[in-house]
């Protein structure tokens, strides 16, 4: 699965909020909205911190990475009550694909 092919679903299913993905429009609608915002935002800070584009991105691999940012976002004290600091998981798959620490043509 690629990023562009996550939904907010695969979100609820991965944070552990429904058992399959048929069950997503039995959340509330406050339930389904935190899912579509932790989704949105767990793209944008892969984007920001990989510089790929997210949405045209082939690596299927980036799309668990963000899958682990939204259910933190969801249920942020699971990375507060183990450590501080970043989750491992997903950056080191992050690590893997980040183009914007790397030096340009022009340096």
């Amino acid at each position: 699965m690629r990023p562009c092919d996550l939904m907010a679903a695969d979100i609820a299913l991965f944070s552990r909020k429904i058992l399959n993905t048929a069950e997503f429009d039995e959340l509330s609608v406050l339930e389904q909205r935190e899912c579509e915002d932790a989704l949105a935002a767990a793209k944008a800070a892969a984007a920001a911190y990989t510089g790929l584009d997210i949405e045209a991105t082939e690596q299927e691999d980036l799309a668990y990475a963000v899958k682990v940012l939204a259910a933190e976002m969801i249920d942020n004290h699971q990375i507060t009550t183990q450590y501080t600091g970043k989750n491992p998981v997903a950056m080191q798959i992050m690590d893997l694909h980040s183009t914007n620490l790397l030096p340009s043509v022009e340096e």
